[in-house]
């Protein structure tokens, strides 16, 4: 039977994706009610980097999840453009991490209560920061947190009123983003143009002609408004999307069991996969992982399967070992008959693919059957997993400071 119920049949994609062409346009069906990145992704992805992630498409405007502050603050070009001392930089970093688990963990919820909820996070991490840097580094990590969210900033609330947008501008406003979120979801769509150099194209073409037709209805006072509230560009594209540290494994029990009592993530880039052994879709991506293992060297990258089941003959670890056998599954899997781990992941739907870099940082995810209906979804993540094996350290400049 098919695991993710009708509400997740979506192109969960941005990646927070849909501006790497990583949109997660595999899953079937379009934007239902878990809906995954909103204009944002487009403008935050497009310019800071590719990863792939869900967060919902919709009109209304949403707190991006990971949150460009967030990301921002762990990359060593925007540590040197803030002008940040050791000191500060290692503050910084404890900061961030007492925030961003939480923020990701609301990367799926409905959006009135992932406002909510983040707004408070986001705020907590503002008012941390206030004490840490100047309030002249501040204003700046501000304008670049907007820079990466793109022109879709336009409608937070704080930039409303400094703007002193009319109730007509913000419904032009609101009109242009949702003409971009419709040809968005036919590019995610479109099956045919599937290069992902030609995709990106054509999503860097929606996002400069969206940003053109809301520029246009402000008047020049609020243009140049605009501009200082966006302050001086700088180039983000080197800035990689970090959302947080992986949780820890709460695990009793394995198949496979690793060498120790939890699994040494340390240098390795880790694939961990959620499914359930009597789920159709995860059955037809679960030769996917053993290719990954056969394909890319162990000493750098390896595979951790999660069985967290629905039904109850699913709870038997006897069927869920045999299914393993079966399907030759040589990696440890972790049993998940409580759901420790799908709530500490805040895991919704089966199968999920995490990718962990070096570090130990959530960088990519990926919801659905790998390939449905003919999308290269596999060969897309097969590409992630060899950027971050090459790749230096995503955070060694934060983890190696002081």
């Amino acid at each position: 039977m098919d695991r993710y119920p009708t509400e997740y049949q979506y192109d969960t994609g941005c990646p927070t994706t849909v501006a790497d062409a990583p949109v997660t346009r595999n899953i079937a069906g379009a934007m239902r009610r878990l809906l995954s990145v909103s204009m944002i992704i487009m403008t935050f992805l497009g310019h800071v980097g590719r990863a792939a992630s869900p967060v919902p498409l919709s009109m209304d405007r949403m707190i991006p999840i990971p949150h460009p502050m967030t990301t921002l603050v762990r990359a060593e070009d925007v540590q040197q453009e803030l002008g940040l001392s050791t000191v500060q930089v290692n503050e910084v970093k404890r900061a961030v991490e007492n925030v961003e688990l939480p923020l990701w963990r609301l990367r799926d919820v409905p959006v009135q209560e992932r406002n909510n909820a983040a707004g408070l996070l986001v705020q907590q991490l503002q008012q941390n920061l206030e004490r840490i840097i100047s309030r002249q580094q501040l204003e700046r990590l501000n304008q670049l947190a907007r820079q990466a969210e793109g022109i879709s900033v336009i409608l937070e609330p704080e930039m409303v009123l400094k703007l002193g947008l009319s109730a007509e501008q913000i419904e032009h406003i609101r009109m242009a983003l949702n003409i971009s979120y419709n040809k968005l979801v036919a590019l995610q769509r479109d099956a045919e143009d599937f290069s992902e150099s030609r995709k990106a194209a054509s999503i860097r073409i929606v996002h400069d002609e969206t940003e053109k037709s809301i520029i246009a209805v402000l008047n020049g006072f609020q243009q140049r408004a605009l501009r200082k509230l966006m302050g001086e560009p700088f180039d983000l594209s080197n800035v990689r999307i970090v959302a947080c540290k992986a949780p820890e494994f709460d695990v009793d029990t394995w198949i496979n069991p690793p060498e120790s009592d939890k699994p040494e993530r340390a240098g390795k880039v880790t694939v961990i996969h959620f499914y359930a052994f009597g789920c159709d879709n995860c059955i037809r991506t679960l030769p996917y992982y053993n290719e990954w293992r056969e394909h890319f060297p162990p000493g750098a990258f390896q595979v951790i399967g999660i069985h967290r089941p629905e039904t109850e003959q699913e709870r038997e670890i006897d069927r869920v070992k045999a299914k393993a056998v079966e399907a030759g599954m040589k990696y440890p899997i972790a049993i998940d008959n409580d759901s420790l781990m799908w709530d500490a992941w805040a895991n919704r739907i089966w199968p999920s693919i995490y990718l962990i870099d070096k570090k130990g940082y959530v960088r990519y995810w990926w919801y659905g059957e790998l390939n449905w209906q003919g999308a290269e979804s596999e060969k897309y993540l097969r590409g992630k997993i060899q950027e971050l094996i090459q790749e230096k350290s995503v955070v060694e400049s934060t983890d190696s400071a002081g």
